[in-house]
């Protein structure tokens, strides 16, 4: 999904959105994982355990994106890096 000439507002929101589904995501698979060594099922568990601090770090890393976005707002992108940001 890629827009042409797309503003830093439109992909601070749209990244947001993907960190707060990844968020609900992980609580559901915290669930899962829970469920699963109740259920004995150790090796599901602990893969599903593993799956679930991958989903996190990459909630994390677009939570990053977001505050970089964010900044780049309000004083433009670092060093001019020869990309056109105008800051609001």
């Amino acid at each position: 999904m890629c827009r042409e000439g797309i503003d830093l507002v439109t992909l601070k929101v749209a990244l947001r959105h993907s960190a707060e589904r990844l968020q609900k995501e992980v609580d559901h698979l915290r669930q899962w994982t829970a469920l699963a060594s109740n259920a004995n099922l150790a090796g599901v568990s602990v893969r599903a355990a593993e799956a679930c601090e991958n989903i996190a770090s990459g909630g994390e890393l677009l939570d990053a994106c977001v505050r970089e976005l964010a900044a780049m707002q309000v004083g433009g992108p670092p060093g001019g890096g020869g990309v056109t940001v105008t800051p609001m």
